[in-house]
């Protein structure tokens, strides 16, 4: 039995290797290396997590399996310290694979909060190396009351993650990696942190001149419920749908960028161009929304200012004022947008 469990084990890392020989985006590689962790070593969830260029801190890409009250498969902003967990004080020198149990008086007391708030009842980490430098981690774990992980175990994952960092570094080098910082990975959208970076620059407005910026805020209504009905994949689709929708609409303008900053909400940032036509093409997205299918249709809001380095406005200012019109269209089921008053 021992040994047919450790042929498995080989042969998965045999078929890992080919697959991840294919030419894949970072992040559907990513995907595709936890979903084979979790099968193989019989996991309840697998997170991959990527270190932050602080060097302090790491932030979740993707979670599988059975995840906890709080995770998601593709979270927007799950970031860990890496001095308040054991398992996440990681060393590119010394890298160090750590199994814990909930219930063992020895495991330390920021991993058991952590199981405990994940409803988990073992876990298993090791230091993900690119190109011999640390580049994240992978975290898997168990419920309670199934068998804790063990060295096997450990050495199962050590020899996983080998071939996964190999072809990490074939994939894109840390160019195409670091986009993962700035990028959706269920759309491909700009992330949020990406729209703030647009923004700031779009905010900085040299002496003498002036700017007209416009914010539209998206989001679904239906989101929930059709997680809750159909599942969370028929939700993905419907998110996925509804990028490829603004994207589509808004490229029949120019200095234009969608991006998607929340579970539901979408924004586009405009820049340098004229207001009627942002929210000509918004209207026209929104009302679309509503005939195809209202219970999942599309609120929004407009906001705009015009700046100079005489009139000072941040881009919070205008981020707000889009989601309070937003929040009005919500609230009166408009099938248009409600433009706020301009700043």
């Amino acid at each position: 039995m021992r040994r047919a469990h450790d042929q498995s084990r080989i042969r998965s890392l045999a078929a890992l290797a080919r697959a991840l020989s294919r030419s894949e985006s970072p992040q559907r590689l990513l995907e595709h290396a936890a979903e084979e962790a979790l099968r193989t070593l019989n996991a309840a969830s697998v997170s991959v997590s990527r270190l932050e260029p602080d060097g302090v801190s790491v932030r979740t890409i993707v979670n599988v399996g059975d995840l906890g009250p709080d995770e998601v498969r593709w979270p927007e902003d799950e970031t860990y310290q890496m001095a308040e967990f054991a398992s996440l004080n990681l060393s590119a020198e010394e890298p160090v694979t750590w199994h814990w149990r909930r219930d063992d008086p020895g495991t330390p007391k920021s991993e058991r909060a952590l199981l405990e708030r994940l409803g988990k009842g073992a876990s298993l980490s090791a230091p993900l190396l690119v190109s011999g430098e640390l580049w994240g981690e992978v975290y898997a774990t168990r419920h309670v009351g199934a068998e804790e992980f063990d060295d096997d175990d450990s050495a199962y994952l050590e020899a996983f993650l080998a071939i996964l960092g190999g072809a990490l570094s074939r994939a894109g080098r840390e160019e195409t990696l670091s986009q993962l910082a700035y990028h959706d990975p269920l759309t491909g959208l700009l992330n949020r942190r990406a729209i703030d970076d647009h923004a700031r620059v779009a905010f900085d407005v040299p002496p003498g001149l002036h700017r007209q910026v416009g914010v539209v805020a998206l989001d679904i209504n239906g989101l929930k419920q059709t997680n809750d009905q159909r599942g969370h994949q028929a939700g993905d689709e419907l998110i996925q749908r509804v990028a490829g929708e603004l994207v589509r609409s808004f490229a029949t303008l120019t200095a234009c960028v969608v991006g998607r900053v929340g579970g539901d909400e979408f924004t586009v940032l405009s820049v340098d161009r004229s207001l009627d036509p942002l929210i000509e093409v918004a209207d026209q997205v929104v009302a679309r929304s509503w005939e195809d299918d209202p219970t999942t249709a599309l609120s929004g809001g407009v906001a705009s200012a015009l700046l100079s380095t005489e009139r000072v406005l941040s881009p919070s200012d205008v981020f707000a004022a889009a989601d309070r019109a937003l929040y009005v269209a919500k609230r009166e089921r408009r099938r248009t947008t409600v433009v706020a008053d301009p700043l």
